[in-house]
């Protein structure tokens, strides 16, 4: 054993506090809450388990008697605080005398009968706080008190160091302030200190207050590298400590670090690389756990699985279900998780088989891995989270599900209206619903139906109910990271979402007297956190080294649309790149579109096609030399495939000359002379995906029927869609039958549809149904009345496989059709004009026919002023007329007669609805109206509305 004492770096991964051991109660007091007062947040206490939530922490005051909610019961966390309610929280925090007697301040109504003015005067006694307008004397005991002056006050309180450097978002004034307490732990770095403090955030700071106090014990310690450790503590918060000697693997070594301003050891050892387990917490994920942080670029290439480096295979059958998966990995790098590709699904028993190729951060291999799993997943998924946030309006709403989910099939209402769905990871958890304009700071209801995950358990209740408030969101992007990842290349990291093209020609490379260089070229494409941008440099200083920084413009600014607001400049080193790239592995790959050798390197790489590369056979030796040119080879970044491959099977060296590829450093560094072994079988006998099949001139294969059906008493018969597939192989009739491999106007197709098959020979003749047709016709039936809008409405075949587990390509397999609405129009509203008091305006859930004349309006409405049965006469309505433009186009204007209701007033007056004589306006809608929309649908009669 070793008892060397191994210095150390501490990262937190907690909002941990540090800055002494200063005890800032001396006891605790227990405040209890009137309507106008605030509730005291803050105590020294110990709680036996850590609180996770504001929720959770609020509770362990108030079982304490602590602290109370509002008179209703709640803690309304999400409700700011005012200055007095501050004042009162700042003096029993921290012990202060009341002061009574004194008035230091000229507010309004600020006397001794006061509640505030005891707590107002003890803190400003302590010189915690002060007036908002020192001159005339005012406190503005009621405004709302700012994170930053929140801060202010615990930096004073605490007695906390002044930063020598500052990254936060608070007012040049309280820089300082809020980098001490962000620093100690107390407050999130990208909190908007410039921000009201709401209650919740002094519930989180109370309780990082109240650990200041406490020291938790060590309660386990593992390595997941030679340089990190991750230790565990008592109250169950982890930090990670970074080494900066190297544990040895299998000797216990202990280790001295600081935690929280206290001193801690633990005794660690270094295990030996492993595959510690594999579990299917669904049928469409498989969890890889290793001991120990790995190297992801060994398990993945572009967030996709590697092939052959990891394989599931169903016992008894060959094909790896895991093949073109995706891949996400966890902070440290210790779980890899694996969701199946397409509609690809686990059910029954799999080998799982994990190879060598998988390295540790530090580059050691981990052992191969082989173990059964067996999967049956009878858990129904569930909501994770609902969320929207906006600057001031948006239409999205964010839904994230325990597990994955099926893309299609989903119906998704948000406000009581419709809202298209579309998933927005790989990993099937999270989906965007796009509804009508919501927005900021209200609370909307959102239902889901149909929720399915791919074993195919419906979430329960279905629909699911819940409630989506839109955040408002108006804090400038706060810039994270700028890091040199290469001489030429740097990574920007945001804390949100920030728009691409805010950053094209709006970051400037500046040396170090400050003279611009010129702009960043954006290499990232899509929106993100994440962005790589090449400098626009052309050559690279003699020195060695260039130092300067990254100026970003005012203007670059987040999805939502807020702004940096000033430029910001972050310093920026760049070192020479004299390294060479060396080629880490060769495979073989089988897949349709690069079959051939596929060439993992050490760093970002392009073909620059030097030399010659051989394959030599290690059973006969003979050889084969590849040719090879840009348009042969495949690939970006660190892997390339050299396609066109042609040998037998077997095992064979491949010789790679100098200079094939070369790093997109300055120095252009050439790859070096390798030689590898490597694999080479024959392709997959089944790799051609299913197909639409045209039997007629209609080349889509898609065929749109739209029932055009009289009005009246028809009964509107279901819209088909037919269908025709192909599939050499043979098509999976059940994948045919599901609706979930459908979707119609980018949403699941609506309830009440389903599928129908039939099967047909090469010339489109229905014969004898088959289980796995070759030819097959599917009549997708939707029900006419759920069309809400005629329209032309895209639909997609994106579910379709064939038996050999082959998906359709849905980018290929879909055609745009005219759908008619069969919903009956209905009479919705009826309100006298703001801008007219004797216009009566009538409005209908759609268009009425454009034919509609005042005839037919004065024939099927009926208006009754004044009375409940007695009917206007039709000679006294003034007039019926359509609205043609402004807000209330496609309604109805209608003006009466003042003899409507006074039969001795002049029959030409109008009558001014908004008068003392009119008490009550009814409309009806007789049983047998007529009116029409323009899809000739007939109203919905017998329907009132009362308008006064």
């Amino acid at each position: 054993m070793s008892d060397t004492s191994y210095s150390t770096k501490e990262k937190s991964q907690f909002m941990n506090v540090q800055g002494g051991e200063k005890k800032v109660m001396k006891k605790i007091l227990s405040v209890a809450l009137s309507t106008a007062m605030a509730f005291s947040m803050f105590a020294s206490v110990a709680f036996g388990d850590a609180a996770a939530t504001p929720q959770q922490k609020f509770d362990a005051l108030a079982a304490k008697g602590i602290l109370n909610g509002y008179p209703d019961g709640q803690a309304h966390l999400e409700k700011d605080l005012t200055r007095a309610e501050f004042a009162k929280i700042v003096t029993k925090l921290f012990d202060l005398t009341e002061v009574t007697n004194k008035l230091s301040y000229k507010d309004k109504g600020y006397n001794a009968k006061n509640w505030a003015v005891p707590y107002i005067e003890a803190v400003t006694a302590a010189n915690l706080m002060q007036g908002k307008d020192t001159v005339k004397g005012i406190f503005d005991y009621n405004g709302k008190v700012t994170v930053e002056e929140v801060a202010a006050v615990l930096f004073r309180a605490l007695k906390l160091e002044t930063p020598a450097t500052t990254d936060n978002t608070a007012s040049a004034w309280a820089k300082g302030y809020a980098q001490a307490v962000i620093n100690a732990g107390l407050i999130a770095k990208d909190t908007n200190f410039k921000a009201n403090a709401s209650r919740s955030l002094v519930v989180e700071t109370a309780y990082a207050v109240d650990q200041l106090g406490q020291k938790a014990t060590v309660a386990s310690a593992e390595a997941v590298s030679p340089t990190k450790v991750v230790v565990t503590f008592s109250d169950k918060t982890t930090t990670t400590v970074e080494l900066t000697t190297a544990l040895v693997a299998g000797v216990e070594t202990t280790i001295n670090f600081k935690h929280l301003e206290k001193d801690y050891t633990a005794k660690v050892t270094l295990a030996a690389p492993k595959v510690v387990s594999v579990e299917a917490p669904n049928a469409k994920q498989v969890v890889v756990k290793f001991n120990r942080s790995i190297a992801t670029d060994t398990l993945a290439e572009s967030s996709k699985v590697i092939e052959g480096v990891v394989k599931v295979t169903k016992v008894g059958n060959k094909e790896d279900e895991v093949a073109n998966a995706n891949v996400s990995f966890n902070a440290d790098n210790t779980e890899a998780v694996i969701t199946l590709p397409g509609v690809k699904a686990l059910k029954g028993n799999y080998t799982v088989v994990v190879s060598d190729a998988v390295t540790t951060s530090a580059g050691e291999k981990v052992p191969a891995f082989t173990s059964l799993l067996t999967v049956a997943d009878t858990v129904a998924p569930t909501v994770a989270s609902v969320s929207s946030t906006a600057k001031a309006t948006t239409k999205d709403v964010y839904v994230k599900f325990s597990e994955p989910v099926k893309t299609t099939g989903i119906i998704a209402y948000v406000n009581g209206k419709s809202a298209s769905v579309s998933v927005q990871n790989d990993t099937y958890t999270e989906f965007k619903l796009t509804a009508d304009t919501l927005e900021s700071g209200k609370t909307y209801d959102v239902s889901l139906t149909n929720v399915t995950d791919y074993a195919g358990n419906v979430a329960n209740p279905n629909p699911i109910k819940t409630t989506v408030t839109v955040v408002s969101d108006v804090a400038a992007p706060v810039i994270k990271s700028v890091t040199a990842i290469s001489d030429k290349f740097v990574e920007v990291e945001f804390d949100k979402n920030v728009e691409r093209a805010s950053l094209v020609g709006n970051v400037r490379l500046l040396n170090a007297v400050g003279e611009s260089q010129g702009t960043f070229r954006v290499v990232t494409s899509d929106n993100g956190k994440k962005f790589t941008l090449e400098t626009p440099l052309s050559s690279f200083p003699s020195t060695g080294t260039f130092t300067g920084s990254v100026l970003f413009g005012a203007t670059v600014k987040d999805t939502l649309g807020n702004i940096l607001g000033t430029e910001t400049k972050k310093d920026i080193t760049f070192t020479k790149d004299t390294v060479a790239p060396t080629v880490t592995t060769a495979t073989y790959t089988t897949t349709a579109t690069n079959k051939g050798l596929v060439l993992k390197f050490s760093k970002d790489v392009v073909y620059a096609g030097k030399g010659d590369v051989y394959l030599i056979n290690e059973k006969n030796g003979e050889s084969t030399k590849l040719t090879h040119s840009a348009s042969s080879v495949v690939g970006s970044g660190k892997a390339f495939t050299l396609t066109g491959v042609n040998v037998p099977a077997g095992s064979y060296s491949v010789r790679l000359p100098q200079g094939l590829f070369k790093d997109k450093s300055f120095s252009a560094n050439e790859s070096t002379a390798t030689v590898l072994t490597v694999s080479i079988g024959s392709a997959s006998n089944d790799t051609t995906v299913p197909a639409l099949y045209s039997f007629n001139a209609d080349n889509s294969g898609i065929v749109f029927k739209d029932s055009q059906l009289t009005v009246g008493t028809a009964t509107y018969s279901d819209i088909t869609i037919e269908v025709n597939l192909y599939d050499a192989g043979g098509l999976n009739s059940t994948s045919i039958r599901d609706i979930n491999s459908y979707t119609l106007g980018n949403k699941g197709l609506p309830n009440g549809s389903f599928v129908t098959i039939d099967t047909l020979n090469a010339s489109g003749a229905k014969i004898e149904s088959a289980t796995n047709p070759t030819y097959a016709r599917a009549y997708v039936h939707i029900p006419s009345s759920s069309v809400e809008k005629t329209d032309n409405y895209e639909f997609v075949v994106n579910g379709v496989t064939d038996v050999a587990g082959n998906p359709i390509d849905g980018s290929a397999s879909k055609k745009t059709g005219k759908l008619t609405s069969r919903i009956a129009p209905v009479f919705t509203s009826a309100v006298v004009s703001s801008g007219s008091s004797t216009e009566l305006i009538l409005g209908f859930t759609k268009d009425l026919n454009e034919k509609t004349t005042d005839v037919d309006m004065k024939r099927d409405l009926k208006f009754f002023i004044n009375s409940d049965t007695t009917a206007v006469d039709q000679n006294d309505i003034y007039s019926i007329t359509k609205i043609e433009y402004g807000s209330d186009k496609g309604k109805w204007s209608v003006k009466f007669k003042k003899h409507a209701i006074d039969n001795k007033v002049t029959t030409n007056e109008v009558l001014d609805l908004n008068s003392n004589d009119v008490n009550r306006i009814i409309i009806k809608v007789v049983k047998d109206a007529k009116l029409t929309d323009t899809d000739n649908n007939v109203i919905k009669g017998e329907t009132e509305i009362s308008a006064k």
